[in-house]
């Protein structure tokens, strides 16, 4: 059994486990800018192992919103809570699950208000800042997220069911072997999509997908924040040390942003 939770003020260099049925690798960074001012990062990365069953979580919050730290880290929270608690058969029904998955955001929207209303803003901001966060208070915090399972029915053809759910840009890329199968779709217009602890989803539905509706193998997972862009062109995995100079690369950038990634193999 293993368990992981983002602490948002700490970096994760890229880290590499080995189990008997998943191997994976994960990592968490803040943007460069938020790393010299020693500020909370954005994103939430959390994920759950045991047995033959691996449940995960990737949540960015919104700069725009509230305190987008604070929905990343909430939804992150109960996205995982429900993943765990989802039978291994219940998880094979793609429509169930997307159906269920609906109906907790909007059932987490009133207690998400609730602690929006509730946190306290640090002191030492200034006036300006203060009264900008306040008008933004009242429409809430948001945040993008993607999240899944994987469950392996088979030992010796390490076959698994394999659920996921999407909604925003972040990452998700499927693999067999050292061939790319499949990329969850993401356009422009996905950045627009989030749930809010003030109105639930936004901007369209949630994305799924699943290793049946797929009708094709495959037995390795990237997902990562779009902080990490810099790793959307290449073609085959990268290794850990490549993946971690890029990361280290990327803090200099004008653009530097969270990143959170993990890669699942089973």
């Amino acid at each position: 059994m293993f368990s992981f939770a983002s602490d948002q003020k700490t970096e994760i260099p890229i880290t590499s486990v080995y189990q008997e049925r998943f191997t994976f690798r994960y990592g968490y960074a803040r943007a460069g800018e938020t790393q010299q001012a020693d500020d909370i990062g954005q994103d939430y990365l959390a994920f759950h192992t045991e047995e033959k069953s691996f449940q995960f979580v990737l949540c960015d919050g919104v700069s725009l919103s509230f305190c987008g730290n604070i929905a990343a880290q909430f939804l992150a929270t109960k996205l995982l809570v429900w993943l765990r608690s989802v039978s291994v058969e219940g998880a094979r029904d793609e429509h169930a699950m997307a159906a269920a998955l609906d109906a907790h955001l909007t059932q987490w929207v009133d207690e998400a208000t609730e602690m929006v209303n509730a946190y306290r803003l640090p002191r030492a901001l200034s006036p300006l800042l203060r009264d900008v966060l306040e008008e933004k208070r009242i429409n809430g915090s948001e945040a993008m997220f993607v999240c899944g399972r994987v469950d392996i029915i088979d030992d010796w053809s390490k076959q698994a069911n394999v659920f996921l759910a999407c909604s925003g840009d972040l990452r998700v890329r499927l693999w067999e072997g050292t061939q790319e199968i499949f990329c969850l779709s993401y356009d422009e217009g996905d950045q627009y999509q989030r749930w809010s602890t003030k109105k639930g989803l936004l901007s369209g539905s949630i994305k799924t997908a699943s290793s049946i509706g797929m009708g094709q193998p495959f037995n390795r997972m990237l997902v990562y924040s779009d902080g990490f862009a810099a790793i959307d062109s290449l073609r085959s995995i990268p290794k850990t040390e490549r993946l971690q100079n890029l990361m280290t690369e990327s803090f200099s950038s004008p653009t530097s942003d969270d990143i959170s990634f993990l890669d699942i193999a089973w």
